[in-house]
């Protein structure tokens, strides 16, 4: 076997090999943008909860794409030039998940099944931060509807996310497809939609 040939084979792997690296990170790209997506009120919560990953995902492509294009540029100015705004954009990327980080939180969460042993679930989590621009404490009041795939997942109530705000007295279930949300500013009740199981505040 001759060089030539030698360096064509090596040639061809390595273009596989940018390839597979820059599909590889657009795919986790997409991933997590569909995981932040049903992150959303009544979004599918294994998807959210799976794929709403930050570090992993976006960090994950990131650093396919460094190695993507670290591989893929032959010229030394090119390659200079990826080098400069990849390595840039890890430091930024980096530093970004070192501050959220920074504020950490002691929490806790609760639990209360549907009456009746629906697959309907009221949880409460409760954060409560110690120092930082959150510092105070905060309650999600949230409804698991569903298993599997298919589950979603509702934000009855963001309590206590801004200086000042009210404090969470009672979130619970006042009957069998209705729940009552309770404050120290506020009283509000959601009723359950009978086919998709969607809360809607009662007026």
């Amino acid at each position: 076997m001759n060089r030539r040939t030698t360096n064509r084979r090596t040639s061809r792997s390595r273009r596989v090999l940018v390839r597979l690296l820059a599909a590889g990170g657009l795919a986790a790209v997409l991933l997590y943008t569909e995981g932040q997506w049903e992150s959303r009120s009544g979004g599918r919560m294994l998807v959210a909860d799976l794929f709403n990953r930050p570090e992993l995902l976006l960090g994950g492509a990131l650093a396919a794409l460094i190695a993507a294009a670290w591989l893929g540029d032959l010229r030394a100015a090119v390659r200079t030039a990826t080098r400069t705004v990849t390595v840039t954009a890890g430091v930024v990327f980096l530093l970004g998940v070192v501050a959220a980080h920074k504020v950490s939180a002691a929490e806790t969460r609760s639990r209360e099944d549907a009456p009746a042993g629906a697959e309907r679930a009221l949880v409460v989590v409760h954060r409560s931060y110690a120092t930082g621009p959150e510092s105070g404490e905060h309650w999600q009041v949230l409804l698991e509807s569903g298993e599997g795939w298919s589950a979603r997942r509702w934000s009855l109530a963001d309590v206590g996310r801004d200086q000042g705000d009210a404090r969470l007295v009672e979130a619970s279930w006042t009957g069998r497809e209705q729940i009552t949300v309770v404050t120290d500013s506020y009283r509000r009740v959601f009723n359950l939609d009978q086919d998709s199981g969607e809360p809607v505040a009662a007026r």
